[in-house]
């Protein structure tokens, strides 16, 4: 029988338990073992409070609530659970306690115990927590929420590692991998040989999971592994048009599977003008990316540890040419939204970079209502820091420039920096650079492989928004092999130890080109391929001034209306009133 550990300890964040529920059960249907193993509030920090979402100082009784809604959770599930506490005893709470508060505020980075480099594992909670990185180890508030992070990692260390020593385990469930504890666990199975799968929501539609084997939610090798089986594989005419109704999407911002940053506009016609730019020159636009999640993390290391630094080489380098033009779009996440507040101080570095900028640099902030997709339509080349709009812009055929680490890192036809001292010989050779089909070809390609192969259907539960759902399956019947492809899929892995995904079959790789090469010379053919008319009317009647209800009013409900969100025509309605509502908030 194979014993099967979940490690759960963020209970209050009951979304992402639906999907530990979920994966126990249809194991135990196969015949697995499933022990849950939660915190009972040992935890002086950990990430159900950052200061940028709260706004407010860590609530006094968040751990009694977690704790509260994790034996609720289980209760409901049946599966048999222990305790952290149970693993870690006084002594070891006092050595640890100890250690963390002895770490100097300067060594925060590099602290390690028991030979685990906590401080590089608990990092990108930090940068979440205060959205600055890197930390300001100058401040006490800073230091004292860094040793408490250090401190919970070494309890959850100590805990997980006391467990295994008194239970086998085969294989592990985990949300994220990438935050704090979350992290301190991923490794400490993997330093066990135990073979672990990590889940979270997926990044481009909802109704689908993020799971990777043996990684962080956010790690770019699995995908990597995965492009190296399907990227020589074209796409048939259904798949092609399913990457291409996904860029309508998101140029509109629906059926998003996260908060919707982009701020919509009906198109490029007015932006040279807007923007003062000059006809004749080559227009770039440069997308920073909301970075705080990865910064600092060794996995996601580009050529640069600071995008700023990227960001001052690429303006210094065009401050000498007269026939570029350079926007930057600010990510727009930066400024805040329902979820998380401002990043002030990095917002402050793109504040002193406009007070100084060259007469061809232009900057573009989160309050600016100027679309990224406007942007992405009129440049002739766009520079990313990993921001997805780099891929969507590739889509276009527009020759990208990628300066950190990203999944379409993947392509061969985009421009990957490789050195920091290469910078300016890359930039050169992006001045000529035209756009090409074969761009397009690769990036909707990778597009399909991410989005509709690599993040897994999740049909089990109804995604009802960002943060809840509910579970559809009911009855042992539902879970059971064969009914769920995407179950059998991650179950596969935990219970037998197989690979989450399958090479291609033999059919797959005897396709050709040819339904690509008709469908990109019919999209060359129709260049306003990525406008709706309802999204149109939509953005005309409400920059008119008129209110959701009025627009609604207004809008045309005959002619075999586009089913562009995967829904009817009241879904649609639906969701711009949930997403205007999001928005004013």
């Amino acid at each position: 029988m194979t014993r099967i550990l979940i490690f759960s300890p963020y209970a209050l964040w009951g979304f992402h338990s639906l999907y530990d529920g979920t994966i126990a059960k249809a194991s135990r249907v196969r015949g697995a073992s499933v022990e849950y193993v939660l915190c009972d509030g040992l935890l002086p920090e950990c990430d159900q409070h950052w200061d940028s979402k709260a706004n407010s100082p860590r609530p006094y009784d968040i751990c009694q609530r977690c704790t509260a809604a994790a034996k609720q959770n289980l209760v409901q599930l049946e599966f048999p659970h222990r305790w952290l506490g149970e693993f870690v005893s006084a002594q070891e709470k006092t050595a640890a306690f100890a250690w963390a508060q002895s770490v100097p505020a300067a060594g925060m980075r590099q602290a390690c115990y028991q030979g685990m480099p906590f401080g590089e594992w608990v990092l990108s909670s930090m940068n979440s927590f205060f959205r600055q990185y890197p930390p300001d180890l100058t401040s006490w508030n800073v230091v004292s929420v860094y040793r408490g992070f250090l401190y919970s990692a070494a309890l959850v260390a100590i805990g997980l590692g006391n467990y295994l020593k008194a239970n086998a385990v085969d294989a592990a469930l985990l949300f994220n991998g990438r935050q704090s504890i979350t992290r301190v666990a991923l490794e400490i199975f993997q330093r066990s040989g135990i073979r672990v799968l990590t889940h979270e929501r997926a990044e481009y539609q909802p109704g689908r999971v993020n799971v990777r084997a043996n990684a962080h939610c956010m790690n770019p090798e699995p995908f990597r592994a995965f492009w190296k089986m399907w990227g020589d594989v074209p796409l048939d005419r259904d798949s092609l048009n399913a990457v291409l109704r996904w860029l309508i999407q998101r140029r509109y911002g629906a059926n998003l599977a996260w908060i919707a940053y982009n701020k919509p506009s009906a198109g490029p016609s007015a932006l040279r003008t807007k923007l003062k730019l000059t006809n004749g020159k080559r227009f770039w636009v440069l997308f920073t990316s909301s970075s705080d999640e990865v910064a600092g993390d060794p996995l996601m290391q580009g050529p640069y540890d600071s995008q700023a630094d990227w960001v001052r080489d690429v303006v210094q380098w065009v401050s000498s040419r007269s026939d570029v033009e350079l926007v930057i779009k600010v990510h727009p996440n930066l400024g805040g939204n329902s979820y998380i507040g401002k990043a002030t101080e990095e917002l402050k570095i793109y504040d002193e970079l406009r007070s100084n900028n060259p007469a061809n640099v232009r900057f573009v902030f989160p309050e600016d209502s100027i679309s990224a997709y406007a942007l992405a339509e009129e440049a002739d080349l766009g520079l990313t820091f990993g921001s997805t709009i780099g891929l969507e812009m590739a889509m276009l055929g527009k020759p990208i420039c990628l300066a950190s680490r990203a999944i379409y890192e993947q392509c061969s036809s985009l421009f990957v920096l490789k050195s920091r001292n290469n910078l300016s010989e890359l930039l050169e050779r992006c001045l000529h650079a035209p756009p090409s089909r074969e761009i397009q070809r690769e990036s909707f390609r990778l597009a399909y492989c991410y989005i509709f192969r690599f993040e897994l259907p999740f049909p089990a539960i109804e995604v009802s928004d960002l943060y809840d759902g509910k579970l559809i399956y009911q009855y042992p019947a539902d879970f059971a092999p064969g009914k769920d492809e995407s179950l059998d899929r991650i179950c596969g892995f935990l219970v037998d130890g197989k690979p989450l995904f399958d090479a291609p079959k033999v059919e797959e790789l005897s396709r050709t080109s040819a339904d690509e090469t008709r469908f990109f010379a019919a999209l060359e053919r129709a260049p306003g391929y990525l406008v709706d008319p309802r999204y149109e009317r939509w953005l005309k009647l409400r920059s008119l001034g008129r209110s959701v209800k009025e627009t609604i009013q207004h809008m045309p409900l005959g002619n075999g209306l586009l089913k562009i969100t995967g829904g009817k025509w009241q879904a649609w309605l639906k969701h711009m009133e949930t997403r205007e509502s999001e928005r004013s908030r």
